[in-house]
């Protein structure tokens, strides 16, 4: 015997309605469809389930005894269906989530907790690398997404903006700097500066403004790390120009921070992803999310510019 659930259904509904063509168009059916499957179904019994006529259709004695049954076992079917679903999609619901240093140690860790709190069903696992083995990792499948602040144009994988965020001049706090608290290309030009190496994105663009001002020396020291620049500026080893989504980790120390103008210059944040991997359901709606909580995040940095400026 092979009972299908669509037969069942067929049987239930056109019991209820005591018509087939009622019960077909709850089914999204032809009646004559409708009208087959319950003669299957009738077939596979031994006994018909329904008295037929011109007017309706009423169920005969055994379909009367059948109808319970059939009605228990489809709503069990289906809640089980519907469980084991949740539970299924709860674990495909679960992202592993790469990032450079930087974002896996300041930036991340509260958007993973912002977004728990709106999906807690979905599970972020967050997974920090540095360079070209970040890179593998998104292209190999061992991470769904990267996030990065300096973007890589490598093959297989592609890099894709969550928001734009001006860049700033930071200078240690305690040492005596006459500068305004917006400043200049021509400002920043004429400090001494701790940069990142000349093929990182960020620096190429600071690169093409100082140029543009008449600076083409390199800074006087290079460090591969956004948070070693920002320690090295601290103990005041130079000035450096840095994207703002770093203003909350220069707020913890003893740093001035003056937004750049003339013209103003942004940097993107990057999420990374594997171009021949299509992303989960899961991976896609998270990494929307970032880019919402970045966006608004890179809204807000105008407002807190220069706020140690005067130190």
């Amino acid at each position: 015997m092979n009972i299908t659930s669509r037969q069942l259904k067929a049987f239930l509904l056109t019991a209820r309605y005591q018509s087939f063509s009622r019960a077909a168009e709850r089914l999204f059916i032809t009646q004559s469809g409708m009208s087959v499957l319950v003669r299957e179904l009738e077939a596979q019994l031994g006994f018909r389930l329904f008295e037929r006529t011109t007017r309706k259709v009423t169920l005969t004695e055994f379909g009367s005894r059948l109808l319970p049954i059939a009605d228990r076992s489809l709503l069990e079917l289906e809640a089980a269906a519907t469980n084991i679903g949740r539970s299924a999609t709860a674990a495909k619901g679960s992202i592993v989530l790469g990032a450079a240093p930087f974002p896996a140690a300041e930036l991340l860790p509260r958007a993973v907790a912002a977004y728990a709190q709106r999906e807690p069903q979905t599970q972020v696992r967050l997974v920090d690398a540095a360079g070209i083995r970040l890179v593998e990792m998104v292209r190999h499948g061992e991470v769904d997404v990267a996030v990065s602040g300096v973007r890589h144009d490598a093959p297989g994988v592609e890099c894709v903006s969550l928001a734009h965020f001006r860049l700033m001049l930071i200078r240690a706090a305690d040492r005596p700097a006459l500068l305004p608290r917006e400043v200049s290309w021509s400002d920043v030009a004429a400090q001494k500066l701790v940069g990142s190496p000349g093929e990182y994105s960020i620096q190429q663009l600071v690169d093409e403004q100082l140029a543009r001002v008449g600076r083409r020396a390199p800074p006087e020291l290079v460090c591969n790390y956004l948070e070693t620049q920002i320690a090295m500026v601290e103990i005041g080893s130079g000035m450096a120009v840095i994207p703002a989504f770093a203003a909350g980790a220069c707020a913890n120390r003893r740093l001035a921070l003056h937004a750049i103008v003339d013209p103003v210059v942004t940097s993107d944040l990057y999420a990374i992803a594997a171009r021949a991997r299509k992303p989960s359901r899961a991976a896609h709606v998270f990494t929307a999310f970032l880019r919402s909580y970045f966006s608004e995040l890179a809204e807000q940095w105008p407002v807190q510019r220069a706020v140690k400026a005067a130190a």
